[in-house]
């Protein structure tokens, strides 16, 4: 009789630890299938807010469209006192935060002018081996870019004759639109990147061959693209610009030093110059939620003409 007790007992027991076992595996089974639902909404509500900012954030960058275009409508000079040029600081929207702004970029030294047609341009080394005297760099790097641009858009115009479909394009804003970093010519090229990220701010990678646009660029850039123009007579170009813009070419021209006016011809300045700007960085960010988003877009402006997108990407 005790034996059948104590067998009872232990039944009983048995029967108690497997309730109890069987209660917390469906305990942890319903934790994590609500820490699941928990980390899916959680998600959903980063891919919603990440699809709110990236709409609100090109939304901004279509609004810096329509002021270029408005601007053109308006008038046929940049300048650095217009009112496109004053960043819009962060204002709340319906689903967050937007901001941005508007950079000119026909002020800085275009490096697609280191080539001409898949070959190197001499006036294009000339004009960034100035550049790099500026920053006491190397001014053997020129030559090594130059090189390296040149043979960038000579593939993609061997790859444009060989493809049927790339035949078809006949757009400008394509040979090096996917090369638009410092750091990437350098790698091409061995120069040292940390040190040629000193001109970063001074150069820029464009589809095409641009003037300078003398109410936007530093003495160095000025310098640069005039030869026998010194860093001291650029910063005083520049400071009689701040109390009033070039009107024109011409007028930049009769600003230089006297030694220099005569060497300038009028077909000449407006292959170097302009008052008028087509190249332009949107920047646009916005937060929605937890979601932070920074956009950046190549604006082409034609009179006439809602500005082009040429590519945007994502920081």
């Amino acid at each position: 009789m005790n034996n059948i007790r104590n067998f009872r007992r232990r039944q009983s027991g048995m029967a108690l630890i497997t309730a109890i076992f069987i209660a917390a595996l469906v305990a942890s089974l319903a934790f994590a299938l609500s820490a699941r639902e928990r980390l899916w909404l959680t998600q959903l509500g980063n891919r919603n807010d990440f699809a709110a900012a990236q709409s609100t954030a090109l939304s901004a960058i279509d609004l810096a469209r329509l002021s270029l275009r408005d601007d053109m409508r308006d008038n046929r000079v940049d300048h650095l006192l217009e009112a496109w040029t004053v960043p819009v600081p962060p204002v709340d929207v319906e689903d967050g935060r937007v901001g941005g702004r508007i950079v000119e970029l026909q002020g800085r030294l275009n490096l697609y002018t280191l080539q001409s047609d898949g070959k190197v341009n001499a006036g294009g080394v000339l004009a960034l081996q100035r550049l790099l005297s500026t920053q006491s760099l190397p001014a053997g790097w020129a030559s090594k870019m130059a090189e390296a641009m040149a043979a960038q858009v000579a593939l993609w115009q061997q790859a444009r004759k060989s493809d049927a479909a790339m035949a078809k394009i006949t757009s400008k804003l394509l040979p090096v639109s996917s090369l638009t970093e410092l750091a990437e010519l350098a790698g091409l090229t061995g120069a040292d990147a940390d040190r040629l990220a000193a001109i970063e701010h001074l150069t820029v990678f464009l589809p095409e061959s641009t003037p300078v646009n003398v109410n936007f660029a530093p003495p160095e850039i000025l310098m640069a693209v005039t030869p026998g123009l010194s860093l001291n007579e650029a910063d005083r170009l520049v400071n009689r610009r701040v109390r009033a813009h070039f009107t024109s070419t011409q007028d930049f021209v009769r600003a230089l030093p006297e030694k220099l006016r005569g060497s300038i011809s009028i077909p000449t300045s407006a292959a170097l110059y302009t008052i008028e700007s087509q190249y332009f960085l949107s920047e646009a960010e916005a937060r929605c939620g937890r979601v932070y988003v920074r956009l950046q877009a190549l604006l082409f402006r034609q009179r006439g003409k809602m500005p082009e997108i040429v590519w945007v990407r994502r920081e």
